[in-house]
């Protein structure tokens, strides 16, 4: 099977303060930051996140940097192109009414003779058929001052041919507070192949979202608990799955206690829709407080509850010779799903990795190996992402919520990338085992990617091969431009 893929974008200069889009390589630098040293403030697990936090964390990048310029030609290559990206969020110039009718403009195609699959995953729902798919899109921004803000993201599909709002929100700001109405986003944990609660691998949800501004830290000793970001959100899902427009409700707060190690604690729960009883005020507390007969299957509370507990480590060698690489990211998160009316959760699941910056040395080179598993055991495996009363499960128009895998799966993923001056290589692999304790089926990835960074201008090639169990390939590249 093969297919040609390619994407197009171009962005205009200054753009409204608004959040930066889940998918953007840019958390990818942020994060190669953080393990470098030079950001020690940041909570990188939840995004999105907006412009004006990335500015703040890239004006601590700066000021570390200078007080260790030798750190390495990666190092500066990374905090450059940052730099060109927020220039004008750094000057502080988001001061009257802004309007960015084009703020980016963006082109996707895909060619293959029978359906692929690795191309759709984390790809915001979209879906990728035989043939020639051809999507392009804009993004388009307004804002007076910081304050309140819009957000336009119409896309065109050729398959379809329609146009969908991919994202649109309107976003005020006051006192340290960001609320958000529309439809945005979200990833949670910190995983960057998968999550096990919230990916970009389904539709952005129609939703009211509450988090902070900044990270910040409580008054006097609860200090001690460190930097804290909480986010709560409540979203209505579509109308064709087994109970229309049944409600999704999201709760996760992130705890930096020091520089190096971050923890976050989430939670979601799947509710109501037509054809279920409303909940109570009681019935709202036993929710709240995860009391356990509330998930009887005779109980009107008996929803889809998942909750997760995931945590990071960064550590920085700081000159010590016998350590043969320059920092390390290690991560990891449990999750455990409802109990059907049993105080032990009836199925559980994670997931772990890790990214190395300058592995023997090399500058520039960084590795990442990451591992998750839906299927714990032969008992409760399978009832990962499934529910005895949602049975559409844990999907939001045909997609899985979730780590892209599903239920009952196991990931094993590889990246490697190598940072020139102009730009930066990639290689991937992907190894999949689906259905664990069933019919297994299993799928295979190799991808490589090439990317040239001018000062405005964005250039990238890449070429993969995919294979399941039954012997099918799928053959295809991808290309894209922007500036």
């Amino acid at each position: 099977m093969a297919a040609i893929a390619a994407l197009a974008a171009a962005e205009c200069i200054a753009a409204p303060p608004v959040n930066i889009p889940v998918e953007s390589r840019l958390y990818e630098d942020f994060e190669l930051l953080e393990v470098k040293g030079l950001i020690r403030s940041a909570l990188l697990s939840t995004r999105p996140f907006g412009r004006l936090e990335a500015a703040r964390l890239l004006e601590e990048a700066t000021e570390e940097l200078k007080r260790r310029p030798g750190l390495g030609r990666s190092a500066l290559l990374t905090v450059r192109r940052l730099e060109r990206e927020f220039r004008f969020d750094l000057q502080g110039s988001h001061a009257g009414a802004e309007i960015r009718p084009l703020e980016e403009a963006y082109f996707h195609a895909l060619y293959s003779d029978k359906e692929p699959v690795f191309p759709s995953v984390n790809g915001s729902g979209r879906d990728l058929n035989g043939g020639l798919n051809m999507m392009a899109g804009i993004r388009a921004s307004a804002a007076v001052r910081e304050d309140l803000l819009l957000h336009l993201n119409p896309e065109y599909s050729r398959d379809s041919s329609d146009t969908k709002l991919e994202e649109g929100y309107l976003m005020l700001r006051f006192h340290g507070v960001e609320m958000l109405a529309g439809r945005d986003h979200m990833w949670w944990g910190p995983g960057f192949h998968g999550s096990l609660l919230m990916t970009n691998n389904a539709r952005a949800f129609d939703m009211v979202k509450a988090t902070s501004t900044h990270p910040f830290l409580l008054p006097w000793k609860f200090k001690r608990l460190g930097l804290l970001r909480p986010t709560l959100f409540l979203a209505r899902l579509e109308k064709e799955r087994d109970y229309p427009n049944a409600k999704f409700l999201g709760m996760r707060l992130d705890i930096k206690p020091s520089s190096s190690f971050q923890v976050g604690l989430s939670r979601v729960f799947m509710f109501g829709g037509k054809g279920r009883q409303s909940l109570s005020g009681g019935d709202w507390l036993d929710v709240l407080t995860a009391k356990d007969s509330a998930e009887h299957s005779d109980s009107p509370v008996n929803g889809n509850q998942i909750v997760s507990i995931d945590a990071s480590f960064v550590y920085v060698n700081e000159g010590n010779q016998f350590i043969p690489f320059s920092g390390v990211r290690l991560y990891g998160e449990l999750g455990a799903e409802d109990s059907s009316g049993s105080r032990t959760p009836s199925g559980r699941a994670l997931m772990y990795g890790l990214l190395l910056d300058g592995p023997l040395r090399i500058d520039g080179l960084d590795l990442r190996a990451e591992y998750a598993n839906t299927g714990l055991s032969e008992r409760y495996g399978p009832l990962w992402y499934s529910h005895g009363v949602y049975t559409s499960g844990y999907t939001y128009r045909g997609r899985v919520i979730g780590h892209h895998m599903g239920g009952d799966s196991k990931d094993l993923f590889f990246r490697a990338r190598y940072h020139m001056a102009g730009g930066i290589v990639g290689l991937e692999a992907d190894f999949e085992r689906l259905n664990i304790h069933g019919d297994r089926n299993m799928r295979e990835w190799y991808g490589a990617d090439l990317t040239i960074l001018g000062e405005d201008l964005i250039f990238s090639i890449g070429a993969g091969l995919e294979k399941d169990n039954c012997g099918n390939g799928v053959l295809w590249t991808r290309v894209s431009r922007g500036f």
